[in-house]
């Protein structure tokens, strides 16, 4: 929701609130050549966030943070186990977590379906649920979220057969938290999509589900 002013009308009263759009850089799973080799500062200029699904370097998402004057938060992918010994500096954390930014209400869970004791970033649906209602908990009375970052989709969302499934609980958050968009990654698309097109955008509600393996621009 974006709360302005009029043209001509009096200004927002001071106790509502008031949010500027906002451009979300989003990413996941493929470390972009463009960016990475060829960085144009000019066309992540206007970027106020980065999100990251999970599955990237933690040394990409480091580099990130150091060309673009923008905080990023991120959610484990399922090869993400090494983060627990050299996690990405500059980045913070959302994985099962809640967080305000400049108005906009983020929660984030990585992981994908598995049950692989090696891993610790696999969950059966059951697992998956369990955290899902952590998270809720997590929220103030009205429920509500503008953003939902996973690394696994929702069941039906492009998703695949055995650890690339969706998550069936994600369709639980879209219809009892009504995110404005779910960003999700470990999906791999073919070829190289268009970061702005509607490959891999799915509805589900009243939210925009995103794949964002690459990346994406997202305004919000």
């Amino acid at each position: 929701m974006i709360w302005k002013r009029r043209p001509g009308g009096p200004p927002v009263p001071p106790d509502m609130p008031v949010r500027l759009p906002l451009r979300i850089l989003a990413v996941s799973d493929v470390e972009s050549k463009f960016i990475w080799e060829h960085f144009d500062p000019e066309l992540f200029r206007g970027v106020d966030l980065i999100l990251s699904c999970g599955d990237l370097k933690a040394s990409y998402l480091s580099y990130l943070v150091t060309m673009i004057p923008a905080p990023l938060f991120y959610v484990h992918g399922n090869h993400d186990d090494d983060y627990a010994r050299r996690p990405p500096l500059g980045c913070e954390c959302v994985d099962g977590r809640v967080v305000e930014y400049k108005g906009l209400r983020i929660a984030g869970l990585g992981g994908c379906m598995g049950t692989d004791p090696r891993s610790a970033f696999q969950y059966s649906e059951a697992e998956m649920e369990k955290r899902v209602r952590r998270l809720e908990s997590g929220l103030r009375r009205d429920r509500k979220l503008d953003i939902f970052v996973s690394h696994a989709p929702a069941s039906g969302m492009g998703d695949g057969a055995g650890f690339h499934e969706g998550f069936r609980c994600f369709h639980e958050i879209h219809r009892d938290n009504a995110p404005r968009y779910h960003l999700f990654g470990h999906i791999h698309m073919g070829g190289s999509p268009v970061p702005g097109s509607r490959q891999g955008v799915y509805l589900s509600g009243a939210t925009t589900a995103v794949n964002c393996a690459g990346y994406r621009f997202i305004d919000v």
